[in-house]
């Protein structure tokens, strides 16, 4: 994202993820993520995390299988998209959160 505190809160979430992934706690930092990316007027970042919450609330995990099937590393789907959020400025990264969502959206509805 463009803004320092909005980097800064996804920094925050991924390091508070990675000690314990608490659904709840991560809804929340979400949500406020999502805040900071209206300000941005980024539509992408809004959507999937509006995305991403709903399905960590119905699943209480995220744990979509994408970076297994995409064979990426050893990253968690969840790490992989913070990181994604982080450099959304890049076209392939973008597209890659596209892809992300419309793999949510076909778990979720």
């Amino acid at each position: 994202m463009r803004e320092a505190k909005a980097n800064l809160a996804i920094n925050n979430l991924m390091k508070d993820a990675s000690k314990k992934f608490d659904a709840d706690k991560v809804i929340s930092q979400l949500q406020d993520i999502r805040t900071l990316a209206l300000e941005e007027e980024d539509p992408t970042i809004v959507k999937i995390c509006r995305l991403a919450s709903e399905y960590i609330s119905e699943n209480g995990n995220f744990d979509l299988g994408y970076v297994a099937d995409e064979e990426i590393g050893d990253m968690t789907d969840f790490e992989y998209l913070m990181e994604l959020m982080l450099k959304v400025d890049r076209q392939a990264n973008r597209e890659e959160i596209q892809e992300i969502r419309d793999r949510i959206k076909g778990e979720l509805y």
